[in-house]
């Protein structure tokens, strides 16, 4: 691996043996259509007993197949004497067939010279022709003498040239039919797009490394699992012809980087593969990895735009070879995932570790298919405080998943698996369904001091459905639900997956009467981009700035400062994380009209709000 790489595209030729035996099948049939038609060629000569026949192949194959005794040595060697005589293009140009006695009676000058030259007195020639009306070749018989041919032998001779189109024909034929066959062969193992082979492609190559590594134990390899990160933005930004033009350029690079005994891949939309061989040591494959990612950092030119892209890699070492190939290209893209989680842009090795969390995620994700219908999902509740007044005014709704075996597990374990997986549509239904319905039993046994709104998380997964509002809507409907008592919290994130469907469904929203909150405030990178643009209805400043109030003065000025910020904006500041009275005093003065936190209440179960509104009612 201490080799620096070539700085062009090379790939090792993936099925060399098929595209030999094809094209020793290809010459195996020229070989078979020589033979036939130097056959047609003796059975001419024999039944006109003329000393030489002849069929000379038209088109970009000029070759002539002889047939006779070796009055004409030239006929194979030099079949365009024919046409300098001035005989061939007579027969060519006519639609009978062409027969003289005497041919040096016929034709003058210099093809009269080359004719006698040559030999040539008696001739006889007729054309054929294919089934498309091309001309293929010219049938010819010579004498050295004159010779009168009689109607019977030009009726003879027809004949026997006419069986040449067939063998001809069939030669083409099975010509064509083996290079479709062989190109066939070939778009079935390599993609479309970029010409590296495929992933069925690669997992037999990948099992053939395998074999030499079990006989030959220091052939060791490795493979690496590459995913270019962000490439949905490129799509979405510019279209797909300009992310199918970024997948080539890619290709390009990353085969660059590579010798000519590694294998490079691509396994469909994003995903690339790289088998290296001859791997002495796991630092070489490392090494590979930050090349690959150096060379796809670079920007790249994509339809006059300038593009910048990375890659999430993992590796796999070969190890247990008794493995079916599959497992190794499974565990490197195992490692790929770690790498995507620890922040992209960078290589992540595979240890047993990673298969024992996937298949901890993959049963995590079963249960939760199966939580919604055995009602394992829970709804605990936060309270949100008026400052001014200190009473409640809302209740937060955030969701536990009560599983039987492993008890009470928090979003942050679960919610993710619902984004990756697509449930988080169906759980995101659930939660406001459900919310609405303990609303309205708060409200019927409370009357007014029941909470006004209930708050609700909606993730960015959630929020990119083109048809959340209708969703929503719908939901109001079948709960009775006034859509002015919900309010949906959102995060910066929305704005990343697309921005016009987010101002679309935030304004429709709206429009309905629900209110929106952005949450996290002051943790995303877009929040000043996008504070003006977005119709919202108040900001939830967050618990990292608010939990050091009290103890640090210039995060109470910072704190101060966003409160004053938002008021300016016309939106309601609600301060989350208050931990203290100190805490909830400042904010207090600053003008902060909302504050949830443990100094009010941890979020608890329904039952709680219920014992908390029961002591206000008392009081």
């Amino acid at each position: 691996m201490a080799e620096q790489p070539d700085t062009t595209l090379k790939t090792r030729p993936l099925g060399a043996d098929r595209l030999r035996a094809g094209a020793e099948r290809a010459h195996g049939l020229d070989g078979a259509l020589a033979a036939a038609l130097e056959r047609v060629a003796r059975i001419a000569a024999t039944s006109l007993r003329a000393p030489a026949a002849a069929v000379v192949l038209l088109g970009q194959d000029r070759r002539c197949f002889a047939g006779g005794s070796d009055a004409y040595p030239w006929l194979s060697r030099d079949p365009g004497a024919l046409f300098r005589t001035g005989l061939a293009t007579s027969v060519l140009e006519s639609d009978r067939p062409v027969a003289l006695a005497d041919a040096r009676t016929i034709i003058a000058g210099a093809g009269e010279d080359t004719a006698t030259s040559l030999g040539i007195v008696g001739f006889l020639g007729v054309r054929v022709t294919g089934t498309s009306g091309e001309p293929l070749a010219l049938v010819v018989a010579l004498d050295e003498t004159p010779r009168h041919w009689t109607a019977n032998e030009i009726e003879h001779f027809t004949e026997i040239a006419a069986s040449a189109v067939t063998e001809i024909e069939l030669q083409r034929r099975t010509v064509e039919a083996e290079r479709i066959e062989r190109q066939l062969r070939h778009d079935a193992l390599h993609d479309g797009l970029t010409g590296l082979p495929n992933r069925a492609c690669f997992v037999e190559q990948l099992r053939h490394a395998a074999e030499r590594a079990r006989r030959h134990p220091e052939d060791s390899f490795a493979v690496l699992f590459v995913d270019l990160d962000h490439f949905k933005v490129v799509n979405d930004s510019f279209g797909h012809l300009a992310g199918d033009e970024l997948l080539v350029e890619a290709a390009r690079r990353l085969g660059a980087c590579l010798r000519s005994v590694d294998t490079l891949a691509r396994l469909g939309g994003d995903e690339f593969a790289l088998l290296l061989e001859e791997v002495r040591d796991p630092s070489d494959a490392a090494r590979v990895a930050e090349r690959l990612q150096i060379a796809l950092r670079s920007p790249m030119t994509i339809r006059e735009s300038e593009v910048f892209t990375s890659a999430s890699i993992g590796i796999a070492l070969s190890g247990k070879l008794e493995d079916p190939p599959q497992h190794l290209l499974r565990s490197a893209d195992l490692a790929m995932y770690r790498a995507k989680e620890h922040g992209r842009d960078r290589f992540e090795v595979f240890d047993p570790g990673m298969h024992i969390a996937a298949m901890e995620r993959l049963r995590m994700e079963m249960d939760l298919r199966r939580a919604i219908e055995r009602d394992q999902l829970i709804l605990h509740y936060q309270p949100v405080v008026s400052l001014s007044s200190g009473g409640v005014v809302a209740v937060e709704a955030l969701i536990r998943w009560q599983h039987p075996e492993r008890g009470l597990i928090p979003p942050l374990d679960f919610i993710p698996i619902a984004e990756r997986t697509g449930l988080i549509g169906d759980i995101g239904r659930w939660v406001i369904a459900r919310a609405c319905q303990q609303l309205k039993n708060w409200e019927r046994d409370f009357g007014k001091l029941a909470p006004q709104s209930v708050w609700i998380n909606v993730s960015p997964k959630q929020f990119a459905q083109r048809d959340l509002a209708n969703q929503v809507i719908q939901l109001f409907r079948s709960a009775s639900c006034e859509p002015c008592r919900i309010r949906f919290e959102i995060t910066e994130g929305i704005m990343l997956e697309d921005v016009e469907l987010a101002m679309r469904t935030l304004g429709e929203l709206r429009a309905v009467g629900v209110q929106v909150y952005m949450d996290d405030f002051g943790t995303g990178y877009s929040s000043l981009t996008y504070l003006g643009r977005l119709p919202i209805d108040g900001i939830k400043v967050d618990r990292s700035f608010v939990s050091q109030m009290g103890t640090d003065g210039r995060q109470a000025q910072l704190v101060g400062t966003i409160v004053t910020l938002i008021r300016n904006l016309g939106l309601e500041p609600i301060a989350e994380g208050v931990e203290t009275d100190q805490q909830a005093q400042l904010l207090r003065e600053m003008g902060c009209t909302f504050a949830q936190g443990f100094v009010f209440s941890r979020p608890v179960p329904a039952s709680q709000i219920d014992d908390l509104l029961r002591a206000a009612s008392a009081a």
